[in-house]
């Protein structure tokens, strides 16, 4: 074989190799990042945790219910807690906003703006349970 074809060939082959080569790297990066973003948790509602409750400590059904009205009440507390406070975390949060837009240049701003339009949509995305009902004691 005239040694001219053979580096064409050899040329075309480490080509190839390459590109598979590049292909298994991308795909291994694509799958690390993908696991580093893992999704978060389900936050158990009302029902799962007396469920688990009183799975795991054999109640009966009269300590069930006792159950349900206490962990409803406890429900109730926090969300009035919240609620009370909201208002406060949310001043810390636009302070905190405004003094990071101070330090930015346009096109860094830009880029901020974006990401906190970002950080919105999946704070808003995040399943969060109301405050239970009274009816949904009786689950």
């Amino acid at each position: 074989m005239p040694s001219k074809t053979r580096a064409a060939l050899l040329l075309v082959g480490l080509f190839l190799l390459g590109g598979v080569a590049g292909g298994v790297a991308h795909r291994t990066y694509l799958n690390h990042i993908a696991s580093a973003q893992s999704p978060r948790p389900r936050i158990p509602n009302s029902h799962d945790i007396t469920e688990e409750m009183a799975q795991s400590l054999n109640l009966d059904t009269q300590q069930k219910e006792q159950l349900k009205v206490i962990i409803q009440q406890s429900r109730e507390h926090y969300g009035a807690l919240s609620r009370q406070f909201r208002p406060q975390y949310e001043k810390i949060r636009e302070d905190t906003n405004a003094a990071i837009r101070t330090i930015l240049r346009p096109d860094q701003l830009r880029r901020f703006e974006d990401t906190l339009k970002k950080m919105d949509i999946r704070h808003q995305a995040r399943p969060h349970e109301p405050p239970p009902t009274s009816n949904q004691i009786e689950k």
